[in-house]
């Protein structure tokens, strides 16, 4: 039976994914934990949705010319076996306590997580300048040893946070990205989806393996976020999301604070 809640928090999900390459995690596993799943099922639920909805917000990205390959790959090369390490690390939490105290435990990290993801968001809505540019940086044959290095040290940072809890594949790797290239902004929406597509589908099928999934709920999710996330996308080089992000950025704080909170 679909419910229309879900289908209606992922249409809306979908659509500031497409639109600013985050806000993904950070706020279906918390609805998800709100609504009664357990917490290493929210997060692995959440990773398979995230995977396809992804998959169409950077294929449009893509058609669109804002996507960097190369750097993504780079980001991967660091984000994909420390995903698989913070999948590991849920699974040995999951097998050491019981129920109630993992959902404790996760809430806790999640909470934290949250409040560093919604910070991380402001802090490079409201500090950060970033180049208007029209097609933005492609790097071709300007990343320098050094800056593939911190690409992929940054990349396992933001991985393992994501593996673990399901949040940051958006506004921390915006962050990384920001940080390290001169990007245009919807360059940086759209090679922070390629890699996050990369990311969450391996992630998600560590936690398939694991049993961490509810797949009728995860196929109401994408009835909503598949056209959200194509809207969004379009949406993204034509809307001025300052507004949007920092409102976001607040949710996602509050929300983590909430959960840290009780």
């Amino acid at each position: 039976m679909i419910e229309p809640l879900p289908v209606a928090f992922g249409l809306l999900v979908g659509f500031l994914v497409g639109l600013t390459g985050m806000g993904g995690g950070a706020l279906m596993t918390p609805f998800l934990i709100t609504i009664g799943m357990p917490a290493p099922t929210a997060i692995g639920t959440d990773m398979v949705y995230a995977t396809v909805t992804k998959i169409v917000g950077s294929v449009q990205h893509y058609r669109q010319s804002s996507v960097n390959l190369e750097v993504a790959g780079f980001l991967a090369l660091g984000s994909i076996p420390a995903s698989l390490f913070g999948v590991q690390t849920l699974e040995w939490i999951k097998h050491t306590f019981d129920p109630a105290r993992v959902d404790a435990i996760m809430i806790t990290i999640i909470g934290c997580v949250l409040v560093l993801a919604g910070g991380s968001l402001i802090y490079r809505t409201l500090f950060m300048r970033v180049p208007e540019r029209r097609g933005g940086w492609r790097g071709k044959g300007r990343m320098s040893l050094r800056r593939r290095g911190f690409t992929v040290l940054f990349g396992a940072f933001g991985g393992y946070l994501v593996g673990l809890t399901s949040v940051g594949s958006g506004s921390i790797m915006a962050i990384i990205l920001l940080l390290l290239y001169p990007l245009a902004p919807a360059v940086v929406v759209g090679t922070d989806l390629a890699h996050a597509t990369v990311l969450s589908l391996t992630t998600g099928a560590a936690h398939i393996l694991y049993g961490n999934v509810d797949f009728a709920m995860a196929g109401m999710l994408l009835l909503g976020s598949v056209p959200g996330v194509v809207l969004g996308s379009v949406a993204a080089s034509r809307v001025p999301g300052t507004p949007l992000k920092i409102v976001l950025a607040g949710m996602i704080t509050f929300i983590g604070l909430r959960m840290l909170i009780g």
